[in-house]
């Protein structure tokens, strides 16, 4: 899972790349998505730190109530069975039942 981010000045939300580094080297913001960043770059404003640690903290607390919430996978050792066990709620009837009459199948020849 990856955390999601809520930009501070557009109000977008973005994600971030695992660890908050781009792939090019670049750091990136939890409080700014790109383009607010890039803006910010561009006007010489430097990332609140506190502003980026409350993002961090928040995102990661999300994060790990979404892992709690989730269902816990099946264990290995325990055996799901293919098809439930119903017993029938009446008896089967028999195609012998159906061709022959009932004398017939009690007399021994």
């Amino acid at each position: 899972m990856r955390l999601l981010f809520v930009c501070q000045d557009c109000g977008c939300h973005y994600l971030v790349p695992v660890g908050l580094d781009y792939p090019d080297g670049g750091r990136a913001s939890a409080v700014w998505c790109s383009a607010c960043q890039r803006d910010a770059a561009a006007r010489g404003a430097t990332e609140p730190a506190e502003l980026a640690a409350v993002a961090v903290l928040l995102a990661v607390r999300a994060l790990k109530a979404a892992l709690a919430a989730r269902p816990a996978p099946p264990t290995a050792g325990a055996e799901q069975p293919s098809r439930p066990d119903r017993r029938p709620t009446r008896p089967a009837i028999s195609s012998r039942g159906r061709t022959r009459p009932a004398a017939a199948r009690t007399r021994l020849a």
